[in-house]
């Protein structure tokens, strides 16, 4: 019989429940047996009557306390018994509620890693359109430069260098074997 889990939940609660009120009960009979007693009472004087009589009442404290321990020990056995039923009862409910909530667990991990996917593929992608852009802009740059450089250089009247390109990549995601690799892309001086 398939369960949900707030079930199962509730019938491992129920059932924790009546083990601790078992365990409890046996725990109090097993006080109660260890604290029954047989009162002796002494015989005020030894004639034989009177020790007859401390042999008579001996002989039926005796009986009644016998009588007495059978039926804790019988209760103890019928509630050790319902115990053991019960607790086989819970570990197999408490096994079932494990399995599901793993299984809920793992799906949860596996949801997020396939969301995480594809936000970090999203990322990746915008994070390369922006790589491109800037490039696209440095190229720009070194387009300008090409066309002003020379008009400097005869105004100083000396070879002039009004941009120091010493930036050779920039930042691009690349595809690995195990995720994704932020590295650096060359930047391409020669447009094609």
């Amino acid at each position: 019989m398939s369960q949900t889990i707030p079930e199962l939940q509730t019938e491992v609660r129920a059932l924790q429940a009546e083990v601790a009120t078992l365990q409890e009960s046996r725990e109090k009979l097993r006080i109660q047996r260890s604290e029954c007693r047989v009162a002796v009472s002494f015989p005020k004087n030894n004639t034989p009557e009177a020790i007859a009589e401390f042999h008579q009442q001996n002989a039926t404290f005796g009986e009644q306390w016998l009588q007495q321990i059978q039926e804790i020990d019988l209760e103890t056995k019928i509630i050790e018994k319902q115990l053991e039923a019960k607790q086989a009862l819970l570990n197999q409910k408490e096994g079932e509620l494990d399995k599901l909530l793993a299984g809920e667990h793992w799906q949860e991990v596996e949801n997020h890693v396939q969301t995480g996917e594809k936000r970090l593929q999203a990322q990746a992608r915008r994070v390369n359109q922006a790589a491109a852009l800037l490039e696209a802009e440095i190229q720009a740059l070194k387009e300008l430069y090409d066309i002003l450089n020379p008009s400097y250089s005869e105004w100083f009247e000396q070879p002039t260098e009004i941009v120091d390109f010493s930036a050779k990549t920039i930042p691009y995601a690349f595809p690995g074997s195990s995720g994704l690799i932020l590295g650096n892309k060359e930047i391409e001086w020669e447009k094609k």
